[in-house]
């Protein structure tokens, strides 16, 4: 098959990051207020989630660093949900690859999945914390705020999620999710406040990364402001969110999938793609086929996700860690996003098959984008017939001339420098 030429392009999205980011934590902890609310001697839990935060060792130091010297007694605790297979030993090695050890944070690192029910929402869902989060005396919430890849809302991926569907554990993550993905921008909010008025939540540190991954903003929050703030917040994070450069386009190539990019190893608001019984799926953008290539090693086996791809290779299925992304999914209750595409030995026969797959579209012809992944979209390939268009996008820049796709001699595409 004659495949199109692809060109180098780039994406020129502004340069917002932080410089200091020890001193904004430090002062963002002071201007809020942080030393009025925990006393000496006292267990403070500091949340770490599973996701790829940029900076978090840094950021999680600085508020070790902060707490100590009250005199207080900091410690690292786990709020991930279900993930790592909801076990102990499943978060400790997700911890543990995110560089979140004692060493790096200066504190103890403690996971644990036991839970206990605080309370029950109006609409009868029963709401868990884990007994970890129980056992401190004081809790400091550290999230990224980021558009959700399941629901839309005023309280998305931040510090209520991380509150709700962190803290809760494997139990409280699952019967939060049973609700369904329409319900979830109010349960959130609700549970968060149920879940507030039974944990001594002191404190929230909310962080924003710009479009290059960069740590772009850290706020402190009080609990009583966690929702105003966190939806103005939100607001700006929409606006910074990398996207692909067009919004039709006949096939999408990601070199790579997992959990360190999204929750949803593809970001949906990037692909347009939600692949949930009952909720719409986004009119932009516009993508026939995706063909995804590779499962990272940071994600442990999770692939929760794949299944907004069309087409894959047997490397990548072969990496899979059934039991953990069905774990995943059934959580989540949005089970046709493990549902395995189709599969093909190698990434040339995949790319292949998806542009043959397309019908009327002649694969030289074709609008093909190659991406990293749905986090890093600053350098791409694409196809020729996306030029002229991409000449009008002052964004974007164009970096070389048209090529042919390059294959490895295992018929693995050459990546993306």
């Amino acid at each position: 098959m004659k495949l199109p030429k692809m060109v180098s392009v780039k994406q020129n999205f502004p340069h917002q990051r932080l410089e200091d980011i020890t001193g904004t934590v430090n002062d963002q902890l002071r201007r809020c207020g942080l030393a009025e609310k925990i006393k000496p001697g006292q267990k403070v839990g500091i949340t770490a989630g599973s996701r790829g935060i940029t900076n978090i060792t840094d950021i999680l130091s600085a508020v070790v660093i902060f707490i100590k010297s009250l005199d207080a007694k900091p410690e690292i605790i786990a709020a991930m949900g279900s993930h790592g297979g909801g076990t102990d030993d499943g978060q400790r090695q997700i911890l543990d690859a995110l560089k979140i050890t004692e060493d790096k944070v200066g504190a103890p690192v403690r996971t644990g999945v036991e839970c206990k029910q605080v309370g029950v929402l109006d609409q009868g869902v029963p709401v868990y914390v884990t007994e970890i989060a129980r056992q401190c005396d004081a809790i400091v919430v550290v999230n990224r705020v980021k558009e959700h890849t399941a629901f839309h809302g005023p309280a998305e991926s931040g510090l209520q999620k991380m509150i709700t569907i962190g803290l809760g554990g494997p139990q409280g993550a699952k019967t939060l999710h049973r609700s369904g993905a329409t319900e979830l921008h109010q349960i959130i909010p609700a549970a968060a406040r149920l879940i507030m008025a039974n944990l001594p939540i002191v404190m929230g540190l909310a962080i924003l990364e710009d479009a290059h991954k960069d740590t772009m903003k850290i706020t402190a929050l009080p609990p009583e402001q966690f929702a105003a703030g966190e939806e103005k917040l939100l607001q700006e994070a929409r606006e910074i969110l990398p996207r692909l450069p067009v919004d039709k386009l006949d096939l999408l190539i990601l070199e790579k999938m997992g959990k360190n990019y999204s929750g949803t190893g593809m970001d949906t608001n990037v692909i347009g793609r939600m692949h949930i019984m009952g909720v719409q799926e986004p009119e932009h953008p516009r993508i026939q086929r995706i063909v995804v290539l590779d499962l990272t090693d940071e994600t442990h086996g999770n692939a929760n996700g794949i299944g907004l791809a069309d087409f894959t290779t047997k490397r990548l299925v072969n990496k899979i860690d059934w039991d953990v992304t069905v774990k995943n999914v059934v959580t989540s209750t949005f089970i046709k996003r493990a549902m395995q595409p189709i599969t093909l030995p190698d990434d040339r026969t995949a790319i292949e098959t998806a542009l043959e797959s397309l019908g009327y579209v002649q694969p030289e012809g074709a609008r093909v984008i190659h991406i990293k992944n749905t986090l890093e979209l600053t350098s791409m390939r694409v196809s020729s017939a996306l030029l002229a268009e991409l000449h009008q996008n002052q964004a974007v820049e164009v970096v070389g001339q048209p090529k042919e796709v390059e294959f490895d001699w295992r018929n693995r595409l050459v990546p993306l420098p």
